[in-house]
């Protein structure tokens, strides 16, 4: 059974037609990699299965809920219960410490289990070897370190889907490599659906699943 369903989506921006009757499965627990040339409309479709936008029409299914039918506040809840957002920039906020800019995410959603999800957060800092960045500004931080927190501001309420947006954009070819591998490691870990949009195809050779959008229609 699919987790996630896109049934004839698609979005306008005014007389732009950006996405044209999108059809799309994702399992649970799948790594996908979406793959296209600029403005193919791979970070649009990616905005829309994270509730950032919505689609123009067409119905887009997560575990049987229909999230083109929530209003704001349920679409809020949405993203805060189910998805985790990693973009090419961090966007980090720069007035407090990196701790509390992954804490965020919990202090938003209220009703978090704050202290639980404040001692993942450190044991994950820990393991992708940022631990000694929480007490830090995000200015102090290299690219990578950035990014690496980035990662476990995302992850840090167990997404049901982790949604990555040219993750490793910003990256040298060897930190790409390590990021796409911590990617997938995590989602197996959280047994999360993993999709990344990438136009690099070293970084799309990772995946067995690959989708491949040219001027908003899947063709492969």
């Amino acid at each position: 059974m699919s987790f996630v369903q896109l049934k004839n989506v698609n979005k306008h921006y005014g007389k732009t037609h950006v996405l044209k009757g999108i059809n799309l499965e994702f399992s649970q627990t799948g790594h996908y990699a979406l793959v296209g040339a600029s403005g193919s409309g791979k970070s649009t479709l990616l905005y829309l299965l994270g509730g950032l936008d919505r689609a123009s029409s067409g119905e887009i299914e997560i575990e049987g809920k229909k999230i083109d039918q929530l209003d704001d506040d349920e679409l809020s809840f949405y993203r805060n219960s189910y998805i985790g957002f990693v973009f090419q920039f961090h966007f980090l906020l720069p007035s407090m410490n990196c701790l509390n800019n992954i804490m965020l995410p919990a202090r938003i959603g209220g009703g978090k289990e704050i202290e639980k999800v404040k001692k993942n957060a450190i044991k994950m800092a820990e393991f992708l070897g940022v631990s000694h960045c929480l007490t830090k500004m995000p200015y102090e931080l290299s690219g990578g370190e950035q990014q690496r927190i980035n990662i476990v501001r995302a992850i840090s309420l167990r997404p049901k889907i982790l949604l990555c947006d040219e993750p490793t954009g910003n990256l040298d070819s060897q930190n790409s490599q390590k990021v796409t591998q911590l990617l997938k490691d995590l989602a197996s870990e959280f047994g999360s659906t993993l999709i990344v949009v990438t136009h690099d195809e070293k970084v799309a050779t990772h995946f067995n699943n690959k989708i491949t959008i040219e001027d908003g229609q899947i063709i492969s």
